[in-house]
């Protein structure tokens, strides 16, 4: 019998906080070189994640944008200071190493309140299928599609643990749909349409329909979940991936189906 994996203890949780944080302060380093039109600043702020790992974010583990502390811009100023003071460096070492003697107390200050104060950081909360939910209303664009969303409701397990777990919640989400809204199409970008056991789950329509990645890299998990694990530990194999090549290991891409094609893949594969 499979031993059912231990929760996150509080040294993974500190790890995760600082090895993603250090991933994010390389990748803004690195876009910048490439894009040197783009403030340091905004790269931060809306390529990356890091603030949401510190104590500054006033909401959960991952909360929703409130606005920004006037201690969290006071920081992102150092952080700014650091990079112009590092920039001409052969790596991204001494950037790193400085950026994270500044934002350390700050992670350390998230794990009580993360795993304490916030006992289920499984993202799923609100979510009305499972691990799945759907927008409250279709596309203005496409009123017969809506867009769906990946969180991960059986920690410290995977979504993928049990093969029947996200085909029934499909199942739930495209009877919900069809019933409130009258859709006849789903659609979500996520970093999981590269993932081959997610790929498994829709019918041809989907690969058919599946867009370029998207190497225009933001700060939500629709790009940096890949390097969350099941357990909320940070991937470091992924992570060591990406500074080797540069590129997201799995591309965010975008696509859609009918949701009668996907109903009729599912319960021929799996019911």
């Amino acid at each position: 019998m499979k031993a059912k994996p231990v929760e996150i203890t509080k040294d993974e949780h500190l790890d995760y906080l600082e090895s993603s944080s250090r991933l994010m302060l390389w990748f803004a380093r690195e876009w910048r070189k490439t894009h040197p039109d783009e403030a340091f600043e905004s790269i931060l702020r809306n390529r990356t994640d890091i603030w949401r790992k510190t104590t500054f974010f006033p909401g959960g583990p991952d909360g929703s944008l409130i606005g920004y502390p006037e201690a969290w811009l006071e920081m992102l100023h150092k952080l700014l200071e650091v990079h112009n003071q590092t920039k001409d460096d052969s790596d991204s070492s001494r950037f790193e190493e400085i950026c994270v003697s500044l934002l350390k107390p700050y992670w350390v200050g998230r794990v009580d309140r993360d795993i304490m104060e916030h006992p289920d950081v499984s993202q799923a909360a609100g979510y009305q299928c499972g691990s799945l939910r759907y927008d409250l209303a279709p596309q203005k664009n496409n009123p017969n599609r809506i867009s769906i969303h990946i969180a991960n409701a059986c920690y410290p397990g995977s979504l993928f643990d049990d093969r029947l777990y996200l085909p029934a919640c499909l199942l739930v989400l495209t009877t919900q749909c069809t019933a409130k809204f009258g859709v006849t199409e789903i659609e979500t970008g996520t970093w999981l349409n590269s993932h081959p056991k997610w790929l498994e789950l829709f019918p041809d329509e989907w690969a058919e329909n599946m867009s370029q990645p998207n190497e225009d890299i933001c700060w939500h998990y629709g790009f940096w979940g890949q390097f969350l694990t099941s357990r909320r530990t940070f991937n470091h194999n992924l992570g060591a991936k990406f500074r080797q090549t540069g590129k997201m290991p799995y591309a965010l891409r975008k696509s859609w189906c009918s949701i009668s094609s996907l109903r009729k893949h599912i319960y021929s594969k799996y019911f």
